[in-house]
């Protein structure tokens, strides 16, 4: 059973908005003592909300992204092929966390797909991704269609829909509260102060005051 302050993470590899996200995330909680749980999940076919499909919702989102990277000091290269198989990377996920590797796997591929721009759906960059880690990458490309661990990340995406209304990544979940997007980790983190009774800043005295002390 897990802790009661576990923290939800809903990450999806197709995300870049995930990949900021899960840059931040060790640096935003590391002295948290709060437990992770990383839970991988796709848009199913026929997404209703897809922004790849509204061409000035796209653009936006590879400006917006851009800078971003640039102030994070992270390199960004948007991914010529912005679709695949998407159960099969997460499932090599579910793989490497089995293996005890699982985030640092994550930040391999994200930094493929967003660092280098290269298609996640290739073998050879998931087998190159294993290889840094230490993991079998001919294990780990087998895990990308096994039937068990694809059932996982599905069990998983049911469960956020059901547990915790999940309508797009990243999305935190803390005491039953939900935080999507990267920029609402400081809002995450202003719940945690919150529920540990230290003070937050008073927005309604200043509503351009940060939502933490952080």
């Amino acid at each position: 059973m897990q802790p009661p302050d576990t923290i939800r993470f809903y990450f999806s590899f197709r995300s870049p908005y995930s990949w900021l996200a899960l840059h931040r995330l060790d640096a935003a909680l590391s002295n948290s003592g709060l437990p992770i749980e990383y839970i991988p999940v796709f848009p199913p076919p026929n997404y209703a909300n897809d922004p790849t499909k509204v061409p000035a919702k796209a653009a936006y989102i590879q400006h917006d992204i851009a800078r971003i990277a640039h102030a994070y000091g992270i390199a960004f290269k948007m991914p010529e092929v912005m679709d695949c198989e998407w159960v099969r990377p997460h499932a090599a996920y579910v793989h490497a966390a089995d293996q005890g590797k699982g985030p640092a796997f994550a930040r391999a591929l994200y930094a493929a797909r967003f660092g280098e721009g290269k298609d996640v759906g290739d073998d050879a960059v998931v087998a190159e991704c294993a290889k840094q880690l230490g993991l079998d990458p001919v294990q780990t490309i087998a895990a990308q269609g096994d039937a068990t661990l694809q059932e996982r990340v599905v069990l998983g995406m049911m469960r956020g829909a059901q547990e915790d209304g999940i309508f797009g990544v990243p999305l935190f979940v803390f005491q039953g509260e939900r935080y999507w997007g990267n920029d609402r980790i400081e809002w995450l983190l202003r719940a945690i102060d919150a529920a540990r009774g230290k003070p937050v800043p008073d927005l309604q005295a200043n509503l351009l005051s940060p939502v933490h002390m952080g």
